[in-house]
């Protein structure tokens, strides 16, 4: 369904709602094969159908809406979050914040708090910074993102490779994993990029970083991610995003 002609002011009120909601993504080992956790993905749940976020994220990322939208989403998903961890005390979530929370005084603040109100681990918790904007406080330092890690919390740079992050930032940036993006693991049979990945990813492990490869598709993907060295994958491979009912079924394969 398409919603193109939607507005902030509606979106607000669909966020308000509770019709923001997220859906989930395993997260793959790729040594083993186990479910290390879910990415929570934005999905606009209406009557009439389900809204893909390619149709209302941009609405959102024009102003600091995108703010309250990533905080309805994580704190959602860290109440689905500590039902799992009920069964899987390690049971590992990532969630997404757009640069504008960077830039904002209180947001990081709300982002800590929605985790301690929550009751869980935050040490299963991954921060995925994302690469629709570059925030003005990067250039300047962070001392919120310090803060989240001093909780516990870990910093990812989302869709690396693809947008305003770059390799100066994993060096400003108390980071502790890169996700590349999808276009690297469509692009592997081109000669020029297992190279990049593997060298990129022998760079981060060398920083104490991990390293995902994201928009997998197809086994021989998987394979060659893993001898390139990259700790984990995601994509279509095992599962499109999928609302939280359906996440009990990886929880229970998750290592203990």
């Amino acid at each position: 369904m398409s919603v193109s002609t939607t507005d902030a002011r509606e979106l607000r009120r669909a966020i308000r709602a509770g019709e923001i909601i997220g859906w989930y993504q395993p997260i793959i080992d790729l040594a083993t094969g186990d479910v290390r956790g879910v990415e929570a993905l934005a999905r606009w749940v209406r009557a009439d159908g389900v809204v893909p976020p390619a149709e209302f994220i941009p609405v959102a990322e024009r102003s600091d809406l995108v703010i309250e939208l990533d905080l309805a989403v994580i704190r959602g998903a860290l109440a689905d979050l500590a039902g799992w961890q009920r069964l899987r005390p390690g049971f590992e979530l990532n969630v997404n914040l757009s640069g504008r929370h960077l830039d904002s005084p209180t947001a990081l603040g709300e982002v800590i708090a929605a985790v301690e109100a929550a009751g869980v681990d935050p040490g299963t918790i991954a921060v995925e910074l994302t690469e629709t904007s570059r925030p003005d406080a990067v250039d300047r330092g962070v001392p919120g993102l310090d803060a989240l890690r001093e909780r516990g919390l870990s910093l990812w740079l989302d869709d690396f490779g693809s947008g305003y992050y770059d390799l100066r930032d994993l060096i400003r940036l108390p980071v502790d994993g890169i996700k590349f993006d999808r276009a690297f693991a469509a692009g592997l049979a081109l000669p020029r990029t297992a190279p990049l990945i593997g060298g990129l990813t022998a760079a981060a492990h060398q920083m104490g970083m991990l390293v995902t490869l994201e928009g997998i598709e197809t086994a021989a993907q998987a394979s060659t991610a893993r001898e390139l060295g990259c700790d984990l994958g995601q994509g279509f491979l095992w599962s499109r995003p999928v609302p939280a009912e359906r996440v009990p079924g990886w929880v229970a394969q998750a290592p203990s």
